[in-house]
């Protein structure tokens, strides 16, 4: 990768905010993308509810079912999976060529969606039928937690009866644990959300099986449960807007015009309708949904893996993955090691996120032994100093810049410290 994205770690307003961006910028190719699945929800939701009002209605007016009715409830209600896989297929493809663009440059446009969907179509079904497994089993998790809730809130209300409270103490304890029990719920499903929101992104960017995207999936996402939530309220209050936007006229006009009676909400006409302007606005404001988790999940690796760091030693010296060093072990027990003074995520490939080697007086007693990993890294880093143009082997005067952190002497142009990673501004450069 010879140029790439500069990352760094995101605040939510950030991530919306780039990711409104990237759609302005690009909103013909993502529109496009988009409209396969919409088009195929439309028709599918305009059967299912055509002829489901088709039926009401009749049965109201106690006259003959039509036939056509029948099958358009049938073919609508079959459909739905069909719209589903659609959207699995576009979502997937959608977050790897944003991926693209984002990282590489590269441009966002319909074939390259296709051809991302066609490399990984295997992966993507089995990652949507894993995904159908684990909402069933959430599904069943929370119907036990809900049962649950429910009986506790009738013992709540029975005991409060029982009590015999003022009108207004029953009204305010009956409100409050409303509002608890349905914060909760919405906290709970967030939670879970997050732990799967990454999974398109895993599967087509990092190229992971299914099985192991899960796990990875898991683990990423943990913690972004009030990201993922800000994200899916924007969305949801933009869709929102957008709904209100084209339907609001519309009923104004059919309210001057003299046609909104009670048999008009429950007729075709206002299926079609409503079903119209949802689609509409559902097709404008689902890119910013799936643009959005993109970006959020760059931001994800980034914090958790020094993600930035990554990418920055693979510019200075590529080829180059770094490897933690195996702590000792005595009679199959692994002995801590002291920690520095710094915090940091050692998880990355390359480890630089604030590591500062563990001093000698932690492991005294245990026999050290020569590393060829530590020797590896050393000459790895003397052939990056050469390549900056410096001699690491040379004797360092006074007068070179010496790191903030850890105090080590830096090689003349150096990025970044050799010892603990830290980046070297133009304070550090100047001393």
């Amino acid at each position: 990768m010879a140029s790439f994205t500069i990352l760094e770690p995101m605040s939510t307003g950030d991530v919306i905010d780039r990711a409104v961006r990237l759609y302005r910028r690009n909103f013909v190719p993502l529109i496009s993308i988009v409209a396969v699945p919409t088009v195929i929800g439309y028709v599918v939701s305009l059967m299912f509810w055509y002829g489901y009002t088709s039926l009401i209605t009749r049965a109201a007016s106690a006259n003959a079912v039509p036939v056509t009715a029948v099958w358009m409830l049938a073919l609508g209600g079959l459909g739905y999976p069909v719209w589903g896989f659609a959207m699995l297929l576009t979502i997937a493809g959608l977050s790897r060529v944003v991926g693209d663009h984002v990282m590489l440059d590269e441009p966002i446009s319909f074939r390259r969606c296709v051809r991302a969907i066609k490399r990984r179509l295997g992966a993507i079904v089995l990652m949507g039928l894993l995904t159908l497994v684990l909402l069933f089993v959430v599904y069943f998790a929370l119907t036990i937690v809900l049962f649950v809730l429910v009986l506790v809130f009738s013992l709540l209300i029975g005991a409060i009866a029982a009590a015999q409270l003022p009108q207004w103490v029953t009204v305010m304890v009956m409100t409050i644990t409303v509002v608890v029990a349905v914060a909760l719920g919405l906290l709970l499903i967030c939670v879970v959300t997050a732990r799967l929101i990454f999974l398109p992104q895993i599967v087509m960017i990092e190229g992971e099986s299914a099985g192991n995207a899960v796990g990875r999936a898991i683990r990423l996402g943990k913690g972004n449960w009030y990201r993922v939530a800000a994200i899916m309220l924007f969305s949801y209050f933009i869709n929102l807007s957008l709904l209100a936007a084209l339907t609001l006229p519309v009923i104004f006009g059919l309210y001057l015009a003299g046609v909104m009676n009670a048999e008009f909400w429950v007729s075709p006409t206002w299926s079609v309708l409503y079903t119209s302007f949802r689609d509409v606005s559902g097709l404008l404001s689902l890119p910013i949904w799936i643009v959005s988790f993109t970006l959020l999940y760059f931001d994800s690796r980034v914090r958790k893996e020094a993600y930035d760091v990554d990418l920055l030693a693979r510019e200075i010296n590529p080829g180059f993955y770094w490897q933690a060093r195996a702590q000792p072990t005595v009679l199959g027990y692994q002995m801590p090691v002291q920690p520095s003074g710094r915090a940091f995520v050692q998880t990355s490939p390359l480890g630089l996120a604030g590591y500062q080697p563990p001093r000698s007086q932690a492991v005294t007693s245990l026999p050290q032994e020569p590393s060829s990993e530590s020797e590896q890294l050393r000459d790895k880093f003397e052939r990056a100093a050469e390549r900056l143009g410096a001699d690491p082997r040379a004797d360092v005067s006074e007068t070179r810049a010496a790191c903030r952190l850890c105090g080590t002497q830096l090689v003349e142009g150096a990025r970044f410290c050799m010892r603990c990673g830290s980046p070297i501004g133009a304070e550090s450069s100047s001393t």
